[in-house]
């Protein structure tokens, strides 16, 4: 059953770590999605944290309360709750809504769009990854 619990969590792991390294090249170098680059990179060095009590070799109860009891499983279930991209998505799209370009308002909307579906598949996995927390 040890191996069970390990390769489930592995596995959300690892697909959690895939979004948020997808999501930091996407928002890589992009000034006004800094506040959500930095989501994703917290999310990273905490799902690598993750990862290496997974490594230790512990018993499936002893596992389960490392895990439940790390910073890095907290900091996970904070950055869900938080809401990080809505206030960029405001500031962007009045950002928009004041500029005389139609062209530029539609680019910023598609962007935002791009944003905020990168984000969602992210705080998805890492939903997925919380409900085994509480399995």
């Amino acid at each position: 059953m040890l191996q069970t619990l390990k390769a489930r969590h592995e596995l959300r792991l690892y697909e959690l770590k895939k979004a948020a390294n997808e999501f930091l090249e996407f928002t890589e170098n992009l000034t006004l999605l800094q506040v959500v680059n930095e989501k994703a990179q917290q999310m990273t060095q905490a799902v690598e944290v993750l990862q290496r009590l997974l490594q230790q070799d512990l018993t499936e109860k002893t596992l389960l309360k490392a895990i439940n009891a790390s910073e890095a499983a907290s900091l996970l279930d904070e950055i869900v709750d938080a809401d990080a991209v809505s206030g960029l998505e405001t500031y962007v799209l009045s950002a928009a809504a004041s500029s005389e370009d139609a062209e530029l308002t539609q680019f910023l909307s598609e962007i935002m769009d791009k944003v905020e579906h990168k984000y969602n598949r992210l705080l998805e996995k890492a939903h997925a990854y919380n409900a085994l927390l509480i399995e």
